[in-house]
């Protein structure tokens, strides 16, 4: 195979960035000449002598592009590609067959399996470069259509599930406030099953607001009304209004809230949007603290970032393991999810940290399992549309 004509020219705009190749071929020579691509044009390129290696190597991590021969000894390229074929996670990867069986039965056969292309050997370099970087766009292609229609059905899916529950939940919570209200029966059985029912219809209620919410965060409405609605707070009463709205769920938790604050500072923000993220935050502390001796300090610090005042809030709970550090703020992520039945649906820190970054700031979390969370806001002392 000679190399690829000086005529070719591929942008490094539409070259995919280290796109992994995994080449399946028993010829030592072919796997060296396209195993070029690696130098020449920055491609992850993963061989494997045939189908079976093919299907370990992609146990260990999925490839973007598939050229397999067909003609190979163990598992052949026809039973390679119905292997992939059978996996969904594996069926979007686009699969090439690269062969030296270029009679028109083996074209058919594999265009009847369904083989995104069929290059046949011998071939030229830019005929291989060409095929590769037009499977990777079509799939680029292909995911980012993907990806934005089940955004928006989740979008469609989620609007119209708040709306579906809000109405019903309404006659729920009145209709239950009325009969606590006019109860004339002492009878603690139906009195505890009326609690029940407002309990469940409260955590409904504020399940519908998240989801509200959520659609609000990701149509623009709440950036918008964070920037327009910003005001001069104080961050020592913001954080003192929140201990002092979760302290009844702290005290039923038996947790204590313990706050330091050194210094206060006045810094721009829409205090509601704020108030409702650090909240979030240290309500996630109480749910995960230690059912006993818990504790769950808010601290602020307006000295040790330049421009920048840090809250931090930290428990002596469960902790999270290091491998699920990075999932605690993704939506309707919930971590062990058995061993804590307490966890709402996963959008808690989620929303908190949207609202954080329309101020400007940031969250991070450090944690240990069994031994507790800390989680950090950094919030812009100075308003950033006057930077």
């Amino acid at each position: 195979m000679s190399t690829p004509s000086n005529q070719l020219h591929v942008s490094s705009e539409d070259r995919s960035q280290r796109a992994a190749i995994l080449l399946v071929d028993d010829d030592p020579a072919i796997l060296e000449g396209v195993a070029d691509l690696r130098s020449l044009y920055d491609y992850n390129v993963i061989a494997a002598g045939n189908g079976q290696e093919a299907l370990r190597a992609m146990q260990e991590g999925l490839p973007d592009l598939i050229i397999s021969d067909i003609m190979m000894p163990g598992m052949d390229g026809y039973e390679f590609f119905e292997a992939v074929r059978s996996n969904p996670v594996w069926t979007p990867i686009p699969f090439v067959f690269l062969t030296a069986r270029g009679q028109a039965r083996d074209i058919r056969l594999g265009n009847l399996l369904g083989v995104d292309a069929y290059l046949v050997k011998p071939f030229e370099p830019d005929d291989l470069l060409v095929m590769v970087e037009s499977r990777l766009k079509r799939a680029r292609d292909i995911q980012t259509v993907t990806r934005a229609d089940v955004e928006r059905i989740k979008q469609e899916l989620i609007t119209i599930f708040s709306h579906e529950l809000r109405t019903p939940l309404t006659y729920i919570y009145g209709y239950v406030s009325l009969l606590q209200e006019n109860l004339v029966v002492d009878d603690p059985t139906v009195t505890e099953m009326l609690n029940g029912v407002q309990k469940g219809a409260d955590r409904l209620v504020r399940l519908v607001e998240d989801l509200m919410l959520i659609v609000r965060i990701d149509s623009g409405v709440v950036g918008m009304e964070i920037t327009l609605r910003r005001e001069r707070s104080s961050l020592a009463q913001l954080i003192e209004d929140v201990v002092r709205r979760l302290a009844p769920t702290a005290l039923e938790r038996n947790v204590q809230l313990e706050v330091s604050v050194s210094d206060d500072v006045v810094l721009p923000c829409t205090q509601v949007y704020l108030e409702d993220a650090l909240m979030r935050i240290v309500g996630n502390g109480i749910k995960f603290c230690r059912t006993e001796n818990g504790v769950v300090t808010i601290a602020l610090d307006t000295t040790s970032q330049d421009g920048f005042a840090e809250i931090t809030v930290s428990d002596n709970g469960i902790g999270i393991e290091p491998a699920q550090v990075d999932r605690a703020f993704e939506r309707f992520s919930q971590i062990n999810r058995r061993a804590n039945e307490q966890q709402g649906v996963g959008l808690g820190l989620s929303i908190a940290r949207s609202i954080v970054e329309f101020h400007g700031g940031s969250i991070h979390v450090e944690s240990t399992a069994g031994k507790g969370s800390t989680f950090r806001l950094l919030l812009p002392v100075e308003d950033p549309r006057e930077q």
